[in-house]
């Protein structure tokens, strides 16, 4: 497994649909926040992206939750990665 390039203590967005209705993580972006850092996002895929849907939690919640998110811990910035299952490859969203 590969490291994130962050803290596993680093504050990541997630939702409800997947903390606790354990939905699997099939999208992950990794973007620019406002202040210049990282922001990583965690999600289902299903497009539903409320604010009151929205969680952040610590990274080491989304790696309890699925360790198979390791393997895209060195995706670029700005770029965004989904897959159809679980077990299915990480595929680049162009």
């Amino acid at each position: 497994m590969k490291i994130f390039p962050i803290s596993n203590d680093t504050m990541v967005v997630t939702s409800t649909f997947v903390t606790k209705q354990g939905m699997p993580i099939l999208e992950i972006s990794h973007e620019d926040d406002e202040e210049g850092g990282s922001l990583w996002q965690f999600h289902c895929g299903n497009g539903d992206y409320s604010m009151d849907k929205m969680q952040l939690v610590r990274l080491d919640t989304i790696l309890m939750l699925d360790p198979s998110v390791g393997e895209i811990a060195d995706l670029e910035m700005g770029k965004t990665v989904r897959r159809e299952t679980p077990k299915s490859s990480w595929i680049l969203v162009e």
